[in-house]
C-alpha cells in the first residue's frame, strides 16, 4: 500500500481529515459525560486537568502497545526524536489544554468554539510563513474568512460579543495548537508519525497528571460508566490524533486548517445527539453551507476546471 499516495488524494484526504474532526467533536459531549460519569465538578479544574492527564497517559500508554504488537518489535523514539516530541507534547498537550481549562475556570461563553478557532485561520492563510512547501494563494484567505465566518454563524445567538480574560487566554491555548501543529509538521519530515504523536501524548500525560495532582486534583468515583467513557475518550484520541498527524505528514497545513472549521459544528451535532441540545436551528445550516463552500473551493483545482471548460 502506497501510504503517501492514500493520506494527499484530494477527495481521500478531505474524508479522512473530515473523519478526524468528526472524533474531536464527539470528544466535546463524551468529556461533559466523562466529568459526570467520574463525578468531577466542571469548576474543579486540577481534577479536570488530572482528567486530561490520565486520557493523554492512558492513549500514549495503548498507542506504545498496540504500535510495538504491530511492528513486532518495541517502539521507542531515537535520540534524535526526543526534542520534537517533547516540542510537540508541549505545545499540542501540555500548553494547549492548560491555557484552556484556566480560561473554562474563568468563564465560558457561547463564543469559545470561535475563539478556538483564531489560530487556525491565522494558519489557514499563512501557513507558508512556516511550511516551505507551503505556498500563498488568495484562494487560502478566502477560504479562512468563509471558514471562519461559519464558526461565528454557528455560535449566533442574538448576543453581542465581550472580550475578557478568559477569552485572551483561549486565543493563547489556540496559537498553542497552532504551534504544535507547526512543530508536527516540521518533525514527521524525519520522526515516525505513530511514534510521535504516542510518546507526546505519553509525556504530556504524565505531566498533566502531575500537576493536577500537585494543585490538589482528585478521582474519587470510578464505575463501569466511566470506564466506558473513558475508553471511548481513548479511542477518538487515538484514531484522530494518529490520522491527523499522518495527514499532517503528506499534506499542506492551510488545507488542513480549512477543513479543521468542521470541528465546532460537528461538536454542535454530536452535542444534539448525545446530550439532548437544540441543533435544529437555522444558523447552524448556514454554517454548514459556509463551511462546505469553503472546503470545496480548498480543494478545487481552478485551472484543471477552466481547462476542461475550454476543451
Amino acid at each position: 500500500m502506497n501510504v503517501k499516495k492514500l493520506f494527499s488524494g484530494r477527495v481521500l484526504s478531505v474524508i479522512l481529515a473530515l473523519i478526524v474532526c468528526a472524533l474531536w467533536g464527539t470528544l466535546f459531549p463524551f468529556i461533559k459525560i466523562g466529568y459526570s460519569t467520574f463525578h468531577i465538578s466542571s469548576n474543579n479544574i486540577p481534577s479536570i486537568i488530572l482528567f486530561a492527564g490520565t486520557r493523554f497517559t492512558v492513549s500514549g500508554i495503548i498507542m506504545i502497545a498496540l504500535f510495538s504488537a504491530t511492528k513486532r518489535k518495541f517502539l521507542k523514539p531515537k535520540k534524535s526524536d526526543i526534542l520534537p516530541i517533547l516540542a510537540v507534547a508541549a505545545f499540542t498537550i501540555i500548553l494547549h489544554y492548560f491555557f484552556t481549562y484556566m480560561a473554562l475556570a474563568i468563564g465560558e461563553g457561547s463564543k469559545t468554539a470561535i475563539i478556538k478557532q483564531i489560530g487556525f485561520l491565522f494558519l489557514s492563510c499563512f501557513s507558508f510563513l512556516f511550511i516551505k512547501t507551503d505556498r500563498f494563494t488568495w484562494k487560502n484567505i478566502i477560504c479562512g474568512i468563509l471558514g471562519f465566518l461559519g464558526i461565528i454563524v454557528t455560535n449566533l445567538n442574538g448576543g453581542a460579543f465581550t472580550f475578557a480574560l478568559g477569552d485572551a487566554l483561549l486565543i493563547i491555548a489556540s496559537f498553542c495548537s497552532v504551534a504544535g501543529t507547526i512543530a508536527t509538521k516540521k518533525a514527521v519530515k524525519k520522526t515516525d508519525p505513530l511514534t510521535l504523536v504516542a510518546y507526546s501524548q505519553f509525556f504530556g500525560g504524565i505531566f498533566l497528571v502531575v500537576l493536577g495532582l500537585a494543585l490538589g486534583g482528585r478521582i474519587t468515583h470510578v464505575d463501569i460508566k466511566a470506564v466506558g467513557s473513558l475508553a471511548y475518550i481513548c479511542f477518538a484520541s487515538i484514531s484522530a490524533y494518529v490520522i491527523w498527524n499522518v495527514l499532517i505528514k503528506y499534506n499542506s497545513l492551510s488545507k488542513l486548517s480549512i477543513i479543521k472549521f468542521t470541528e465546532p459544528l460537528f461538536a454542535v451535532i454530536f452535542s444534539g445527539i448525545l446530550l439532548g441540545e437544540n441543533i435544529f436551528r437555522l444558523n447552524y445550516l448556514f454554517a454548514f453551507i459556509i463551511i462546505l463552500a469553503s472546503i470545496l473551493i480548498s480543494n478545487l483545482n481552478f485551472k484543471k476546471v477552466q481547462n476542461d471548460l475550454n476543451d
